[in-house]
């Protein structure tokens, strides 16, 4: 036998045994993966039926009460146990391999559901309505046990298939009770308005009490504030109302987009503004693709010009460039208004502009306008001297403080070390509280 031929039999041992330990281990991985999913089965379905059995126990010790006080402790009971099993149901699919019973999930969801109303019932005795209902989630407890005792004590002897074939049957047999029925129950429906009425929205609070535009103002409005971005192409274009709407905040606010005369789009920009004229968002339909992008070769610099230049058209109101950061294509420019001296970032305007080719991508001035009326503490009852005393004993302080908002709050920021993870401490600036950290990882 000559080298070569040694040297490729070798080759074949060495590749045979790798193969064998590749199989080995990958088996060994997949049966670890098994024994894991069989665990979770089993620790499921034990949950599940002790819970369960407590339901359907707190339900029995309900009906069997002899005061209205224990047979509300009892359907409380019943509550709690019931939105505690919802909340394993939702565990289960994502931890198990299989498909759960929806009609099992249905039954639990709709008791915890119903249940309050009865648990209300002031009457020495419950309605017939109600010990139905009551009877319905009994039945369906005790119809669904057996299934997850089966499960419990199947799961580790059992294939993933088996399993599912038990909470099929499950839901085959669950499928077949009467559900919890309240259609037309006017009192149950009574019942449940009063828990959580409908309280109509009042409209614009933001805006209230600003002079309103018409629609065709605010069409001139809208062409004002877009400017080139409108102002570009052949033949006649006309601004037109595309939609209208309303929010709790903003009350009545209108769609304005750019069309010819034969009523095609011309522009790829949706412009909203309220009622009383002020723009609140603008959103360009579609991306710009990579072959249709024409670079402009712009520098941040440049971007910070073209935003200034539709800030004087948007507000009077001179804003501070607060935040800027580049996204993949994009750049965004976060601005927000500083007054007296202290920052608000909460009434943060963003602008989104496409780094390639200049063109604005989105505008969103919501988050201004949501605090367009909002009193800001501006002013500090302490100095930071008085408010440095605060500061717990393990903190030091490691530069200036600055003031600004935090929560609403005017707050003294500390810049601290001494804590892992602590970088500043809030301190508030007119009443000395503590009002939290800026924690990092």
């Amino acid at each position: 036998m000559n080298v070569r031929t040694k040297s490729i039999i070798g080759l074949l041992c060495v590749t045979t045994l790798a193969g064998a330990y590749f199989s080995y281990t990958e088996h060994q991985n997949n049966r670890q993966w098994e024994r894991q999913q069989q665990s979770s089965t089993q620790h499921w379905a034990n949950i599940q039926s002790i819970y369960l059995r407590d339901f359907d126990y707190a339900l029995a010790e309900s009906l069997a009460a002899s005061t209205i006080s224990d047979r509300q402790k009892a359907l409380q009971s019943a509550i709690e146990r019931a939105n505690i099993i919802s909340e394993y149901v939702r565990i289960g699919l994502i931890t198990m391999n299989f498909q759960s019973s929806p009609s099992y999930e249905w039954f639990i969801t709709e008791g915890s559901r119903y249940l309050p109303y009865p648990a209300s019932e002031k009457g020495i005795s419950l309605t017939p309505d109600q010990l139905e209902q009551i009877q319905r989630l009994r039945t369906f407890a005790r119809t669904a046990l057996p299934y997850l005792e089966q499960m419990r004590k199947n799961a580790f002897d059992s294939s993933s298939a088996d399993i599912q074939q038990i909470s099929t049957e499950m839901e085959e047999a669950l499928s077949e009770l009467d559900p919890v029925f309240t259609s037309g129950n006017k009192a149950y429906n009574e019942f449940r308005y009063n828990q959580n009425p409908y309280i109509p929205l009042k409209p614009g609070t933001v805006f209230a009490g600003e002079t309103t535009y018409t629609a065709t103002e605010l069409a001139a409005k809208a062409k004002i504030f877009m400017g080139e971005a409108w102002n570009k192409g052949a033949g006649k274009q006309i601004v037109h109302m595309a939609s209208g709407g309303s929010s709790p905040e903003f009350g009545e606010v209108m769609d304005f987009r750019l069309s010819d005369t034969e009523g095609q789009s011309t522009s790829s920009y949706t412009v909203t503004l309220s009622k009383s004229g002020h723009v609140l968002q603008v959103r360009r339909k579609g991306s710009i693709s990579k072959d249709a992008a024409v670079e402009q070769n712009m520098d941040l610099k440049q971007f910070i010009e073209v935003a200034g230049a539709w800030m004087t058209r948007w507000s009077d109101e001179r804003l501070t460039l607060a935040a800027k950061e580049i996204k993949e294509t994009s750049i965004y420019l976060v601005y927000i208004p500083v007054r007296e001296q202290i920052s608000i970032p909460q009434m943060k305007v963003v602008w989104r502009f496409d780094r390639r080719t200049g063109a604005l991508m989105s505008f969103d001035a919501s988050n201004y306008f949501s605090h367009y009326n909002k009193n800001f503490p501006l002013h500090p009852k302490l100095t930071a001297e008085q408010a440095s005393a605060k500061l717990g004993p393990y903190v030091n302080v490691s530069g200036k403080p600055k003031l600004k908002l935090h929560n609403d709050k005017l707050v003294y920021a500390f810049p601290v070390t001494g804590i892992e993870g602590v970088t500043h401490v809030y301190i508030n600036a007119r009443t000395g509280a503590d009002e939290g950290i800026d924690y990092k990882l």
